[in-house]
């Protein structure tokens, strides 16, 4: 029943093996499969996304070594069969996640049988567990920090319960050493278990004796011979190892003229669990409570039943029915959930107590407390990224386990096979309907398909040379600070090239033998010229694409007043929507591209997907491209009738965002 439910998610996945148009792509797939395309011993296995020629002919590089080199390495194994065909190279990794996912939940389910020794309770439980929105949405997406992470912590708890029930020590240290070169959340079990197992431990070692200082000698020397003590070293001195080789790549690739806390891995650390004192005002605990309360709810059930309307419980506003508007109370209330949740926890511990050993109560409880021990620590983390709440898993796992124990109890195997049936149901719809939700209609997924293969032909042939992409970037931060996230697919696409992001046309020509823009221009350097989607030009097309921004500014300044004025003047002309800023500096084009909208007259016609939005988002977007102090985007009007257009940038940093609505 498992493996039947499981196999539900691989046609849906199928349908994905491409990104969005450029510059709207599912941005941890792109980052994932750029930094993977670019490990190799050439660049002595560093982890980056994108590098261009410094001073001298140098390799610059920009980093990203936060996470193990072993999740990296296997989604590079996945993709190298497929050469240049990008789509294939999608989809390989994308069923690679999902085998992955597969892998994770068959090990829980291994491990919930041998625990509570029922079958039908742990399949119940499982099938529950990872239907829920976040295991659902996330699960074929291409990232460390999901299905693979994911399968890493099941695989060290799958050798926690075999460990305990055998006694196979070194099988379980084998599998966490594996583990820890896909993740980091492979911690978040080790914790709570090594500390559990050494105060079981220390329990049994007072217990044996009747004197005060013979107790404390037998439980210290019951401590220091204790396995998990072993455990806990040897993946700290592990992990510590894996990092340690991240740390000295990134070092050397900065010339080593870098301090340490600069590294973008430390700083990384640092913010991530707060010691960065700059960001200790970024969240607060009482959101960050409210986050997770509700994270913890969603993760518990199905996504069929947690996707209410439009919107997740996690995105229901604040309890201010319950609530007055007072800081106090509310935390008073948030305080009141998290402790009826606690409880009910310990209550249903204590029921199905005489159910289980305390092995396995043991087991169970590093289940349930693993999604908790990575969180707190990480709570900035944790607080901005919902994919975090994937590790919330352990609760309805052992919330279910219990629940069915009892009622297998009380009543039989009957009922439990019954909810394991429901369950199966339940997995199917929520899949299903996570697929309705999200698959593009049959038009955009065709243009997705027609620009992979366009950027595929344009990738075959600038293959080794010097690539400028016409786009805006921060030329303060440059590559070894945060980028928007547009940047990574063409880090991805480009990964073999010399890449440089330029948002100035006039500067691009001097570095680059090849130019690629969003708009095309009638000109002898135009070397694409059946593309619809990007446009490939040599070096001396810089010039004619100059000559045409300044065209499309002279026709829309000439045309008359804007039809709306904003942090961008939209001009509306014929066929065409041009965004235009004078003067402009390159503050005005960041950090997110300008994106545009558009509600069909009738609505009807409107993807299934998009029905609940209004407008049609058809993944146009793109950075306004700067020249002599002005910035400009144009934006060709779609073939269809229109009634309205929205558009506009969101999150400017220090500046707000904008969007404006025009009627056609």
């Amino acid at each position: 029943m498992l493996l039947l439910a499981l196999s539900t998610l691989f046609p849906y996945s199928i349908d994905k093996g491409y990104f969005h148009r450029p510059g709207s792509p599912d941005w941890h797939t792109a980052k994932t499969l750029a930094i993977a395309e670019n490990l190799s011993p050439d660049h002595r296995f560093r982890l980056f996304r994108g590098w261009r020629q410094g001073p001298g002919g140098a390799p610059t590089y920009e980093m990203y070594s936060r996470f193990p080199v072993g999740g990296y390495a296997l989604v590079k194994l996945a993709i190298l069969p497929f050469g240049n065909d990008l789509s294939a190279r999608i989809l390989a990794a994308r069923m690679l996640m999902l085998l992955l996912f597969s892998g994770a939940a068959l090990l829980a389910f291994h491990s919930l049988a041998r625990i509570t020794s029922r079958p039908w309770v742990a399949l119940a439980a499982t099938l529950t567990a990872f239907s829920s929105y976040y295991m659902l949405f996330y699960g074929d997406m291409v990232s460390v920090e999901f299905s693979m992470d994911l399968f890493a912590v099941m695989l060290v708890f799958h050798g926690m319960v075999v460990f305990v029930q055998e006694g196979r020590f070194l099988q379980l240290l084998a599998r966490t050493g594996v583990a820890l070169l896909l993740g980091w959340h492979v911690y978040a079990f080790l914790l709570p278990f090594t500390l559990l197992g050494l105060a079981c431990e220390a329990v049994r070692a007072w217990k044996g004796g009747t004197a005060v200082w013979p107790r404390v000698r037998s439980t210290g020397a019951a401590l220091l011979r204790s396995r998990y003590a072993a455990l806990g070293m040897a993946a700290l001195l592990f992990g510590m190892a894996v990092l340690g080789f991240n740390f000295a790549n990134e070092y050397a690739a900065f010339g080593g003229e870098t301090s340490v806390t600069e590294l973008p891995s430390v700083k990384s650390m640092l913010r991530r669990t707060g010691l960065n004192q700059a960001w200790e005002a970024h969240e607060w605990w009482l959101r960050f409570l409210q986050g997770q309360f509700f994270r913890v709810c969603v993760a518990s059930v199905p996504f069929m039943l947690s996707d209410w309307g439009s919107g997740l419980l996690e995105r229901l506003p604040s309890l201010r029915f319950l609530t007055p508007e007072l800081p106090g109370a509310r935390v008073s209330v948030y305080l009141l959930a998290l402790l009826a949740v606690a409880g009910a926890g310990a209550a249903l511990v204590r029921l199905a107590g005489p159910l289980l050993e305390g092995r396995q109560r043991l087991l169970l409880a590093v289940l349930a407390l693993s999604g908790f021990c990575w969180a707190l620590p990480m709570r900035y983390n944790a607080a901005q990224h919902s994919h975090e709440a994937m590790y919330y898993v352990g609760v309805p796992l052992v919330f279910y386990s219990l629940l069915l124990l009892y009622v297998h109890k009380r009543w039989g195997h009957r009922p439990v096979a019954a909810f394991a049936a429901a369950a199966l149901l339940a997995f199917v719809a929520s899949a299903f309907q996570m697929d309705r939700r999200w698959r593009p209609d049959a038009r955009l997924a065709e243009d997705q398909r027609a620009a992979m293969a366009e950027l595929g032909a344009i990738r075959e042939t600038t293959r080794g040379k010097a690539v400028t992409i016409l786009d805006s970037v921060n030329p303060e931060r440059e590559w070894s600070g945060q980028v928007a996230w547009p940047r990574h697919i063409w880090n991805y696409y480009f990964a073999e090239n010399v890449l440089t992001h330029s948002p100035d046309a006039e500067d691009a020509a001097p570095h680059t033998d090849f130019i690629v823009a969003y708009d095309r221009v009638e000109s002898d350097a135009l070397l694409t010229p059946g593309n619809r989607h990007v446009f490939l030009y040599d070096s001396a097309g810089a010039h004619d694409l100059l000559e045409s921004y300044r065209s499309v500014y002279r026709q829309v300044v000439s045309a008359g007043d804007p039809v709306v004025r904003s942090h961008f003047d939209v001009y509306l002309g014929d066929d065409a929507l041009a965004f235009v800023k004078d003067p402009c500096v390159w503050k005005d084009t960041r950090p997110r591209p300008i994106f545009v909208a558009v509600a069909r007259e009738d609505p009807e016609e409107l993807p299934r997907w998009r029905l609940r939005y209004e407008f049609d988002n058809s993944g146009i977007s793109r950075f306004p491209v700067l020249f002599e102090g002005k910035c400009i985007a144009v934006f060709p009007l779609p073939d269809y009738p229109a009634s309205r257009i929205r558009a506009g940038q969101d999150r400017l940093g220090p500046l707000r965002s904008w969007t404006v609505e025009i009627d056609i």
